[in-house]
């Protein structure tokens, strides 16, 4: 395992972040010690969960889970949603909408946002979950444009002050948001934000290769990717004709499915899984593969339901992708000209 500085900060971080939004929902709580003694062992130093997965009770997990392995573990967590919203409220408010009606909850008034007064409760409900005296990084979970920046960002710096929290980080910010809030936070004299997580895979790059990854690189934010794998789909694992299998998360997340399950999604696997046979690499390490090997990306998150399906993902850590295989990636991604076949793009 190689460890990256975060952002502009301090502290070392391992390439790879064992992400738990599947804890207490999809995967069992023998599966989820099974998997962070599995991480622990494979150099992993790092472990992200957000108060709302599965109601708070992925943040219990990871919490009975750390229990002998704390000194070792940078606890990452998330506030801003209401612990409770449906995971389709909460997937759709998260889409970088800046309407204030989006950041309306389903739950109590004020029992979500980034609100002062939401912030400082929910740190603490965290705490309490997660059993643990303050959190590693702190990540806001989403742009809230209902809020004052400079109440929310006050808020955070003084739960740094207090030892709450070590270090502060953002979730899917646009590049202007992120360059608003750090300059907000520099005028100020408080904490800023050190890493930005990004959803970025082979079939969801625009956004992150022309927005997020640079205005990151250029004020020294650290990029946390999530959903490496496309939700499961850059697994390969899956059949377009027969549909995703019971307790996946395609068949446990709507929104996945309107996302990637698609006719040219799978033909982007089929030229994956055909240039994988020429180096006997799985699909899913042919993806993961490609963005450990971008500088400019300081981790990646990697969720798991079972220990086997970790070990699997980490053994191209351990075998990086040669410049061939690099190369035969990005030609998987050139679709073939209309005629030729296969998957046809404008």
């Amino acid at each position: 395992m190689r460890y990256r500085r975060l952002g502009s900060s301090g502290v070392l971080v391992s390439e790879v972040v064992l992400g738990t939004a599947t804890f207490g929902e999809l995967t069992t709580p023998n599966d989820v010690d099974a998997l962070v003694d599995a991480a622990v062992e494979a150099g992993i130093n790092a472990i992200d969960t957000g108060d709302i997965y599965a109601g708070g009770r992925s943040e219990e997990a990871v919490g009975r889970a750390l229990a002998r392995h704390r000194s070792r573990m940078l606890v990452c967590t998330k506030v801003g949603f209401g612990v409770g919203d449906s995971t389709e409220a909460l997937t759709a408010a998260s889409r970088g909408a800046d309407d204030p009606a989006r950041s309306r909850q389903d739950g109590p008034t004020n029992s979500a946002g980034l609100s002062r007064k939401h912030i400082l409760a929910a740190v603490d409900a965290s705490l309490r979950r997660l059993e643990v005296e303050y959190i590693d990084l702190y990540q806001i979970h989403r742009w809230d444009p209902a809020t004052p920046l400079e109440e929310t960002l006050g808020a955070l710096d003084d739960l740094v002050r207090a030892g709450k929290v070590r270090y502060l980080g953002c979730s899917d910010l646009g590049g202007w948001q992120l360059v608003k809030a750090l300059w907000t936070s520099d005028r100020l004299g408080l904490e800023r934000f050190v890493s930005m997580q990004i959803p970025y895979n082979l079939l969801t790059r625009e956004r992150a290769e022309t927005d997020q990854l640079p205005a990151s690189a250029a004020m020294g934010v650290g990029p946390l990717v999530y959903q490496p794998l496309a939700g499961g789909m850059l697994t390969g694992r899956y059949d377009h004709r027969s549909g995703p299998e019971e307790g996946s998360r395609f068949a446990a997340r709507p929104l996945y499915r309107a996302q990637y399950w698609n006719d040219d999604s799978f033909a982007l696997v089929e030229r994956l899984r055909v240039a994988g046979a020429q180096f006997g690499r799985p699909v899913s390490a042919l993806a993961l593969g490609w963005l450990l090997a971008k500088p400019a990306v300081n981790a990646v998150l990697i969720g798991a339901e079972r220990p086997a399906e970790l070990r699997e993902n980490l053994s191209v850590v351990e075998a990086p992708l040669s410049a061939d295989e690099l190369a035969a990636v990005e030609q998987a991604m050139v679709a073939p000209p209309e005629g030729g076949g296969g998957d046809k793009r404008g």
